[in-house]
């Protein structure tokens, strides 16, 4: 939007300053200002009151290139196939648990056969670490071979 010239004048921040005076600096290593012309512009900007003084400062440069952002950076090799396969190790787990802790228990030195009609007796021991155990395994193989082939792209 164009200024109008009866518009009151819109006063210049520090950071407007400061955008314009990176812009100065950046025409001078460009070789488009000579060291003098950049100092002079440069005292003029850090004494400028309003933003249509900083414009007449940069209006004969051209406009610098814009920055691209740099896309935010996540771990490569925590990708949403090793997430569910961690969610699904972690589920499984917790029902091995949940089963084991259902199933009735007797102690070790009662056989943990059939006794009589009812259901076979679960010994005292905590059955389920096995297969945790190899769910946590093939969790961490997928770890690793994910941030190998990160390592090496």
């Amino acid at each position: 939007m164009a200024e109008h010239d009866d518009a009151p004048p819109i006063r210049a921040s520090n950071a407007d300053r400061e955008a314009v005076a990176a812009h100065l600096a950046a025409a001078l290593a460009e070789g488009r200002l000579t060291p003098q012309e950049a100092e002079e512009r440069l005292a003029a900007c850090h004494a400028a009151r309003y933003q249509r003084d900083l414009a007449t400062l940069t209006k004969d440069l051209p406009r610098p290139a814009p920055v691209a952002k740099p896309a935010p950076t996540r771990s490569p090799w925590l990708t949403a196939p090793l997430i569910a396969h961690a969610g699904v190790a972690s589920l499984l787990s917790v029902l091995l648990v949940a089963v084991w802790a259902v199933l009735p228990h007797v102690p070790a030195d009662i056989d943990p056969g059939r006794h009589g009609d009812g259901p076979p007796f679960q010994a005292d021991f905590f059955w389920p670490a096995f297969p945790i155990f190899w769910l946590a395994v093939s969790v961490l193989i997928h770890a690793a071979v994910r941030l190998n082939r990160s390592r090496t792209d």
